[in-house]
């Protein structure tokens, strides 16, 4: 039996992420190990480094962000936005976000980034007069998938230009942090230092 195994952190960027996009709100250890599928072990280690560069407040009613804390999520949320439910697609939860700026991209290259990280399918979709639309062709998300594309449209204020990514799995964790995987993969390189320590 691996001895160590307790002192490596099992938690990814993704759901530091994630994380910093619940604690909007304050929200205790369970609901965070239940949201996430990570053990508690790992929930109270991600809280203790984001207490450790003093980004949460911790009160009875939960965990959640202080002033610095918000500023680091700001600086997240001018890349991409919180990852939200949006209903299931062929039976699996769906998620999906947005990412602005999203520079030069390969939807293929987005998908298999998505797929690797345990979703079962993913959407790239690019925001023309406020519609998504799919970029290979220009195809309208609302010709094929009417109810899809208004829960999206329902969901953000959807800016031209910017970059909708869907996805889905069995599980609801695993539909949300491949939408954030996806995001991190186009702006990872863009995120605050003290997030990308998190994980280190």
């Amino acid at each position: 039996m691996s001895w160590k195994r307790g002192a490596y952190p099992e938690f990814t960027l993704e759901d530091a992420v994630a994380v910093l996009f619940m604690l909007q709100n304050p929200t205790g250890r369970k609901a965070i190990s239940e949201a996430l599928n990570l053990g508690e072990g790992s929930v109270r280690t991600l809280l203790r480094k984001l207490g450790n560069i003093e980004a949460i407040s911790s009160a009875q009613r939960g965990h959640s962000l202080n002033r610095r804390g918000m500023e680091l999520l700001e600086g997240i949320s001018r890349h991409f936005s919180e990852a939200r439910r949006i209903g299931k697609i062929e039976g699996h939860p769906a998620f999906a976000l947005t990412v602005r700026e999203p520079g030069e991209f390969k939807s293929i290259e987005l998908r298999d980034e998505a797929i690797r990280f345990f979703a079962k399918g993913a959407m790239i979709l690019v925001v023309k007069e406020g519609e998504p639309v799919f970029p290979e062709d220009g195809r309208p998300l609302s010709e094929t998938m009417p109810e899809l594309a208004e829960r999206v449209k329902e969901a953000f204020r959807l800016e031209d230009g910017e970059l909708v990514v869907i996805t889905w799995a069995e599980k609801e964790a695993d539909a949300m942090k491949s939408a954030y995987h996806v995001a991190l993969s186009l702006k990872g390189e863009v995120l605050p230092e003290e997030i990308k320590s998190l994980v280190r």
